[in-house]
């Protein structure tokens, strides 16, 4: 075999080849790292703590009563008397932690800013290996009883962040949420906390808790569930073992919990007995995220391999037609002595450079559709901290794996069928044709290529309905020249009342802008993935089961619904005469009305919040809406009720306090304005939030969106390649039949008979690769369907749609060979070759 340098400059002289290669391969490779990337960082990067495999998670699914609070499904928190139970009495882990992540104010050298805290235990750090970086961490004599140590560790991308690296601040006085803390270490380098999609910047005792949340006391109280627990298995021990041990403990809890219940039903106490803890594998850390963006994730890894074989199937073809052109210099090396093995390793060398040089290339394309992807997220969703357009050692690893396979896998077929041993006839040729087999092997790819585009297509189609679907949901409310923003000053230590006084002059200010029509507030802003329930008395409903009770809740303030553009169908909107001193009202939606009072008008109805004999309905409904979405956009229809925040206050770990103005101008140019009138009032208050409320349904929708841009992006990539590799192996053919079309023609054959040989040649490979995508759509219709809204996988108009794009551009790449054909002149033909 030459050297790699002959070889290079034999690639030299071909340009157009070479190129055309290196950039089809490097659009495939690209994309593959970059997706490939994406999946890393989020769904296979474990904690980067002490052998993450031995972490377990705890979880109880099943009823609860009383005040219970978590961030994601399956029943994670437990109460503090649970927790510390659990801790003394269990047997088969290393340790028990609790860590509760929450929103707070942090505050150094009187500069505020909104942050991120874990509340832990003392031995979360020593249970999970984490060292520190300067300092020391906490320790199970900073987590003795509750309000004793008041100190603080840094996590390290914070201390870098907003500190600079500076050493000096140990021992400095950080303000969490009003209270002193002095800062005693810094964390490990990568350790932002036991959930990944949300870094937090500082870690604080548990045992600090209501120092804190000043409204909230809920450390001796089981009816309160609200720290989610982890731990670490002893060596040797499985997770089975360990969950029957946990359980035994468990059990005896829950019987005392039930002495607390109040008035149960006989179904209630009997799944309330029943419960058990059920511990899930830790080493990815907790958090829904995984779950939510595994399969959308993995959709496109398939797509974008999808499109690496259609690039690697146009090379394959770039190969066998250079080889076919090679035919005559193959056959005199070979006659002269060299070895078929020596050429084959040859060609296979020159297929993986060429490989390698797209992959190389193809680093630059995953960079930059990384920076497109990060673009589609909002700057505070927890995902976006995960992620980074930088490419790892892994996705560096995984680059030149896969371009390496691709340029072996295909190029091993080109490279045997260049070799075949038919010394006679190609030493006779002028220029060499490609066997029968060859040809084959390339109509084979191109109906390959066919079938992969048409389902590339159905899919970008599926989603690009789906987003269309869900835009055009109606939302129940106003979108346009609506901003919003939120704050918390109980974050900053202020009484219930000082708050509200905060909150209305705040309301005054932001009124008194040039350009603001209307200003309202709330707790739980739209479509934002937040939402509160709770269980009601309603006089002459029964509830036929234990969750038939419940609704969901906001506080608003006054004019809320005109503010948000919400239309009101009976009764009256909030005004600011409904406080703490008048009489307690609500405003019900549509849902509520049919669930509860079976269409009857419910104005000047009354119901209570909560249960139990003693419950006196004292809020009289004022006011019908219409139905708006509260937590998503693809929810169904909910019931929900509206209290006036002025006659009530929040017990909430985190009490931001959300403002709405619906502006005359563009939302975004008073945001500075909005800043600068927070400010005037309290600079240790930050502003947080601040989107317009367009910005907040296009959160919602961020997956889809990302899933419908990108799905269509391959699909179209897919489908020209495609086209390039059907005008290829068309181009190719009528070259190597000139002579059989010349006689064709001198035999009386006019320019339609041509065309019509062209026009089958096409057909059979469109028709074949359209069969094979369509049943391959259907196919996996199933895999998509979670993922699709308002439209079925296997809708008629985007199947067919789809399928008249791949003809009109299969019709397309077969006019130019097509024209080529009849223009031959049969004269020169018979004289061809």
């Amino acid at each position: 075999m030459p050297p790699i340098r002959i070889i290079v400059r034999g690639l030299a002289r071909t340009p157009a080849f070479t190129a055309i290669a290196i950039l089809s391969v490097a659009l495939g490779i690209g994309a593959n790292t970059a997706i490939f990337s994406l999946l890393d960082q989020v769904l296979l990067r474990m904690l980067p703590v002490k052998n993450p495999q031995d972490l377990v998670l705890f979880y109880h699914p099943g009823p609860v009563q009383g005040s219970y609070s978590s961030d994601e499904g399956g029943r994670p928190t437990f109460s503090y008397p649970m927790f510390r139970q659990l801790q003394k009495e269990q047997t088969t882990f290393t340790g028990i932690a609790t860590a509760r992540a929450r929103g707070a104010s942090l505050s150094y050298k009187n500069h505020a800013a909104s942050g991120q805290i874990d509340n832990v235990s003392g031995n979360f750090f020593e249970l999970l290996g984490v060292h520190a970086a300067i300092g020391r961490l906490l320790t199970e004599d900073d987590d003795r009883a509750p309000g004793e140590r008041a100190v603080a560790v840094l996590s390290y991308a914070y201390w870098m962040s907003r500190f600079g690296g500076d050493i000096s601040v140990l021992n400095q006085t950080l303000i969490v949420n009003g209270f002193p803390m002095t800062i005693v270490g810094v964390a490990q380098k990568g350790f932002s906390g036991e959930k990944p999609s949300n870094p937090v910047d500082a870690f604080v005792p548990v045992t600090m808790y209501k120092q804190l949340t000043p409204a909230w006391d809920g450390f001796d109280n089981r009816k309160v569930y609200w720290l989610p627990l982890l731990a670490r298995l002893k060596p040797g021990v499985t997770r089975q073992r360990a969950e029957t041990a946990i359980n035994i403990s468990y059990h005896a809890q829950i019987e005392q919990e039930a002495q607390l219940l109040s008035r149960p039903s006989p179904t209630l106490l009997q799944q309330f007995r029943a419960k058990r803890i059920i511990l899930k594998p830790g080493e990815y850390g907790r958090g829904g995220l995984r779950d939510q963006t595994r399969l959308p994730a993995l959709l496109l890894m398939t797509i974008t391999a999808l499109v690496l074989l259609i690039a690697c199937a146009n090379v394959a073809n770039l190969h066998l037609a250079r080889a076919a052109a090679r035919a005559r210099e193959i056959s005199v090396r070979l006659a002269m002595g060299a070895s078929r093995a020596q050429l084959i390793r040859q060609l296979l060398t020159e297929a993986c450079l060429l490989s390698i040089a797209g992959g190389t290339l193809g680093l630059a394309i995953a960079y930059a559709t990384m920076r497109g992807i990060l673009s589609y997220l909002p700057a505070e969703d927890g995902i976006h901290s995960m992620l980074s357009p930088q490419l790892d050692p892994r996705a560096l690893l995984f680059c030149a794996a896969i371009s390496i396979l691709t340029g072996f896998l295909f190029g091993l077929f080109p490279a045997v069928e260049a070799t075949r041993p038919d010394l006679a006839s190609s030493l006779k040729q002028q220029t060499g044709t490609a066997s029968g087999s060859a040809n084959l092997f390339r109509k084979i790819l191109v109906t390959g290529q066919v079938a992969v585009s048409l389902l590339l297509l159905i899919s970008s189609g599926l989603f690009a309905e789906t987003l269309l679907n869900l835009r055009n949901i109606d939302l129940g409310l106003r979108t346009d020249h609506l901003l919003m923003f939120s704050v918390a000053p109980k974050l900053n230590r202020y009484s219930d009342q000082s708050a509200a006084q905060f909150f209305d002059q705040l309301s005054d200010r932001l009124a008194a802008i040039p350009g603001v029509k209307l200003v309202s507030s709330g707790l739980n802003p739209p479509v934002s993935g937040n939402g509160d329930g709770t269980n009601l008395t309603v006089p002459g409903y029964i509830p036929p089961n234990d969750d038939a009770a419940d609704a969901e809740y906001d506080h608003v303030g006054a004019d809320y619904f005109r503010t948000m553009g919400i239309t009101l169908i009976a009764g009256r909107d909030f005004t600011i005469d409904d406080n703490a001193s008048a009489p307690k009202v609500a405003s019900v939606n549509e849902e509520f009305v049919k669930h509860f009072f079976a269409g009857q008008n419910p104005v000047g109805r009354k119901f209570a919040v909560g249960g139990g004999p003693k419950t006196v309905p004292d809020i009289e409904i004022v006011g019908v809406i219409k139905d708006a979405k509260y937590e998503s956009m693809k929810e169904a229809p909910t019931r929900v009720f509206y209290l006036p925040n002025r006659q009530t206050t929040t017990d909430k770990d985190e009490p931001s306090h959300y403002f709405y103005l619906r502006t005359s101008i563009e939302p975004r140019a008073i945001a500075e304005e909005i800043r600068r009138t927070v400010a005037s009032l309290d600079p240790n208050v930050p502003v947080r939030d601040l989107k317009t409320m367009q910005d907040q349904i296009d959160e919602d929708l961020v997956a889809e969106r990302m899933l419908s841009t990108l799905t269509a992006i391959f699909a179209a990539l897919a489908t020209l390649l495609a086209a390039l590799g059907l005008y290829g192996v068309l181009a190719y053919n009528i070259q190597r039949r000139t002579r059989e079309i010349g006689i064709r023609m001198a035999l009386g054959a006019n320019a339609a008979k041509v065309r019509a040989l062209v026009v089958r040649e096409v057909a059979w490979m469109v028709l074949l690769g359209a069969a094979a995508g369509l049943t391959a759509a259907a196919a996996a219709g199933k895999a998509v369907q979670a993922v699709l809204y308002g439209v079925a996988a296997w809708d008629a108009r985007i199947y067919a749609g789809a399928a008249i794009v791949v003809v009109l551009v299969a019709l397309a790449s077969a006019y130019i060979p097509a024209r080529r054909a009849t223009n031959v002149d049969p004269t020169v033909a018979l004289r061809y070759e």
